[in-house]
């Protein structure tokens, strides 16, 4: 009886050499595609991806949450690329966000959801993906006023508004634009407390690739067409 256990046992192990390599059995851990030999659901390769990411943080995927738009080139200054810290407070709700700034200016994709729900419409509680190329503007005019070791003080007006938002701030002044780049992301009004209004309107129109409207307590810029006002 003992020995036709261990002729089955030696069988058995002969037949399990004998599988063709292709045939390989699946991993207890598959690195490459996130699954494995007891994983019913692998998980898709592209789970690292950023899309895939942001979906794991979303209730569902929204058309106006997609980031479509890549920025243009920036204008060559003559400053340093450096990275810096800035430190934003939203004049209206009073929340700040600090944000670390890249020597790129491009921003991890966290701290563009954080950035992103800073600047949304705080009245109807609505966020839109911010335009790439404002934002990078926007960061590129505050990088020119830091000083190293030192967070850069940003107040920021106005972000994303909605059409209702836009409509009721048309009600109050007459400076506000019916079709405002404002509703599609695409503006951004602030300034910087220790700067003064000249010296940031100066900033703003070497820098900014869009539009650029300088105001008695704020600067506005957009990506639309290359032009320069004030109010």
């Amino acid at each position: 009886m003992h020995s036709a256990v261990t002729l089955s046992r030696r069988s058995v192990v002969s037949g399990l050499l004998c599988i063709p390599v292709g045939a390989s059995a699946a991993p207890l851990v598959d690195l490459e595609k996130g699954g494995g030999l007891f994983s019913h659901n692998p998980v898709s390769a592209e789970l690292g991806s950023e899309s895939s990411m942001m979906q794991l943080y979303t209730q569902q995927a929204s058309a106006g949450l997609v980031e479509s738009e890549k920025p243009g080139p920036r204008i060559v200054t003559g400053r340093p690329s450096l990275p810096f810290v800035a430190r934003l407070h939203n004049a209206n709700t009073g929340e700040r966000l600090f944000l670390d700034v890249p020597a790129s200016l491009d921003l991890g994709w966290i701290q563009r959801r954080r950035l992103n729900h800073f600047m949304r419409d705080w009245r109807q509680d609505q966020v839109k993906v911010m335009d790439p190329s404002v934002v990078q503007d926007f960061l590129e005019i505050c990088r020119a006023f830091a000083t190293p070791g030192n967070p850069t003080d940003v107040k920021v007006n106005s972000g994303y508004r909605s059409q209702r938002t836009n409509e009721l701030l048309r009600q109050r002044s007459r400076n506000v634009a019916i079709n405002s780049l404002h509703m599609e992301g695409r503006a951004i009004d602030f300034a910087l407390p220790k700067v003064s209004q000249r010296q940031l309107g100066a900033t703003a129109n070497a820098i900014c690739r869009g539009g650029v409207g300088t105001y008695s307590t704020f600067i506005h810029i957009d990506s639309g067409r290359n032009r320069h006002w004030s109010a």
